[in-house]
């Protein structure tokens, strides 16, 4: 099992406790059409699983998918932390009499060695605040901030009240930005992307990395800066390392915290719309290339008619005869490239948009899917994921597949190719 995999069935199992508890007062929703959404919720998200963990088998080597994504995932470093750099907190003015509170409530404790350290952590964050533009640590630097993370947090352990904790928490979430966008931004200056998963837990952090942000550009009040302001800049820290480990208690608070902050997304929706968006970006580059293709062979195919046209009229040089020859063998390796590219270009819109409608199945409600009049896809979900699996663990290829399989993939990604093209327009919109 896959990281991100392990990950999804700790949420799913949390759910499932969830619902048997509501179940169990008599709140629960025991229909043989639920039945049949809850088999449909985790045909989706066993499949979402799958294709991510066996990416490869699908939409060939990461390294491959990257040098498409990575222009527009490079865009958003610069930006975010442009804002903060431009704009002065507006919970600035409350953060010198906070800050007094929290020291005097350190001084009160028997023993406080940390106390030097925290008024050092403080001065380093205030002065980091007024330039996070340029924020980028060496290698000592980074160590220097891992330090501070303990310090303060060994800090706010010892404080008794959360309004004492609040008064240096601001400086630990500056901190562990600065951080965090370092550790980014190696990734993406080292070009050190290894695999999906790692390309999926990049760009998790930096989504969440961007949550954080959006708390400090825009609290009013030191005490909108909350605990869960520093969990997800720690989270984005633990995936980014090199062998990530996210304990199922932190996934099911992640879960709740992305709910709460992305309108209602959960967490293996939030992760995975990342890889449509890459599988998205690759689709179109080939139809680019099946269109480029086309107009080679059109040319082609005009250059030869113009030949034998001639030719009806005309005897043909002997330069002329030699040019249509090499013009049919051109046009006939080209015709079958572009067959083969077509067929691809079909396979891979089929593996893209069917994950749109796995992840809106994970995503939605059975009443949402009722409402759009798409409750009638709940059927097929089983079945489409059944046969995508297969493909990732057995590395089968689409012309492996029946024609009627083949359609069934296919009548269900086409529902779904519209809503996939809008989630990757969204994100990369909502990046740059």
């Amino acid at each position: 099992m896959g990281f991100w995999s392990s990950v999804g069935s700790a949420i799913s199992s949390a759910a499932r406790s969830v619902g048997s508890a509501v179940s169990s007062v008599g709140r629960g929703i025991s229909s043989a059409a639920s039945a049949v959404w809850d088999t449909a919720k985790s045909a989706a998200r066993k499949a979402v699983d799958w294709m991510a963990d066996e990416a490869e088998n699908f939409v060939g080597k990461v390294k491959d998918v990257w040098k498409m994504a990575k222009p527009w995932v490079e865009k958003i470093a610069p930006y975010i932390s442009k804002g903060i750099a431009l704009l002065p907190f507006p919970w600035a003015g409350a953060v010198a009499k906070a800050v007094e509170k929290g020291i005097q409530a350190l001084l009160a404790l028997e023993n406080s060695p940390i106390l030097k350290k925290v008024e050092q952590a403080i001065i380093w964050a205030s002065n980091a605040a007024k330039h996070f533009r340029d924020m980028y640590m060496t290698p000592k630097d980074v160590k220097e901030a891992e330090q501070r993370q303990q310090d303060l947090q060994e800090a706010m352990d010892a404080m008794k009240t959360e309004e004492q904790r609040q008064s240096i928490r601001f400086a630990a979430v500056i901190n562990d930005y600065v951080l965090v966008q370092t550790h980014i931004q190696e990734i993406l200056e080292k070009d050190t992307v290894k695999d999906f998963s790692h390309y999926l837990r990049l760009r998790a952090t930096q989504k969440l990395l961007r949550a954080a942000e959006k708390t400090l550009n825009t609290a009013r009040n030191l005490d909108e800066i909350t605990a869960d302001d520093s969990f997800l800049l720690r989270i984005g820290a633990d995936l980014l390392a090199e062998n990530p480990n996210l304990s199922d208690a932190d996934a099911e608070k992640l879960d709740r915290i992305i709910k709460r902050r992305f309108s209602g997304k959960s967490l293996v929706p939030f992760v995975f719309e990342e890889l449509i968006c890459a599988w998205e970006t690759k689709l179109q580059n080939m139809e680019a290339k099946w269109k480029q293709m086309n107009k080679e062979s059109a040319t082609l195919k005009r250059q030869i008619k113009e030949l034998e046209v001639k030719m009806q009229i005309e005897s043909l040089t002997s330069d002329e005869e030699a040019q249509l020859v090499d013009l049919k063998n051109d046009a006939k390796n080209t015709s079958h490239q572009l067959t083969q590219q077509a067929e691809e270009n079909r396979a891979m819109q089929s593996y893209v948009h069917a994950a749109e409608g796995f992840l809106q199945v994970l995503e939605k409600t059975a009443e949402q899917f009722e409402e759009e009049g798409r409750d009638y896809i709940v059927d097929d979900v089983a079945t489409v994921g059944r046969l995508l699996v297969e493909c990732a663990q057995h590395g089968k290829q689409w012309n492996e597949l029946t024609g009627d399989e083949q359609s069934l993939i296919t009548d269900y990604a086409n529902i779904f190719a519209e809503d996939s093209k809008k989630r990757t327009q969204e994100l990369v919109e909502a990046e740059v």
